[in-house]
């Protein structure tokens, strides 16, 4: 069971990041001008305030609920991988196919959606892949400290919190979770680089993995 809770909170996390950082990142690439200007402002502004601390007293107010705790999260992991998309997004806006769509009337945002969001595929799903173990470890660390998932829910990162008071006693109560966290990490990058290697067309295993 705190398996399955960390599971829905580091994947529905992570695909929240994911789809609001490609859509800002290459929105703010494409429509260049002032959007891009406040956009970076924005993301940069973020890049430097206390994301941690935040998190821990939204969590904190929200009692362990798990959604307003994922929704928190979100809030505080879009902004870098944003700032990432819209390096590689800058290069994206001068091929000519988005030429071709905005010669011919295609409205901005349907050009982001359909054209620059679909070029960064591979990129958006390595995100997703290693999303999920940055909000496994995350989620982990707040329930451990008490400012995550509570009783009566449970998630692996409260169940190590839990066991570590009786890790002299009841070491299994430690242990067991642990390496549950540890397998999961594990096996999220390890298919994070499978992925890597079988996108990207410069890897020396491109196309086979």
């Amino acid at each position: 069971m705190g398996l399955q809770r960390s599971l829905m909170i580091a994947v529905t996390v992570s695909v929240g990041v994911t789809a609001l950082s490609a859509i800002v990142g290459t929105a703010a690439a494409f429509f260049r001008g002032r959007i891009e200007q406040i956009t970076l402002l924005i993301i940069h502004f973020l890049m430097v305030v206390p994301t941690f601390l935040i998190l821990a007293l939204v969590s904190n107010d929200a009692g362990g609920d798990w959604r307003v705790i994922s929704l928190a999260m979100i809030f505080v992991s879009w902004f870098f991988p944003a700032r990432v998309i819209w390096t590689l997004a800058l290069s994206l806006r001068e091929r000519e196919y988005v030429d071709a769509a905005r010669y011919m009337g295609v409205p901005g945002m349907k050009i982001v959606l359909r054209h620059l969001v679909p070029n960064i595929g591979s990129l958006l799903v390595i995100n997703f892949t290693l999303g999920v173990v940055s909000a496994v470890m995350t989620e982990t660390g707040l329930s451990f400290i008490g400012f995550g998932v509570k009783i009566p829910d449970v998630s692996l990162g409260s169940l190590i919190g839990y066991g570590a008071a009786t890790v002299t006693s009841a070491p299994w109560q430690f242990y067991f979770p642990a390496l549950a966290l540890t397998l999961l990490t594990v096996s999220m990058a390890l298919v994070a680089d499978g992925l890597r290697d079988a996108l990207d067309p410069t890897s020396a295993a491109g196309g086979q993995a």
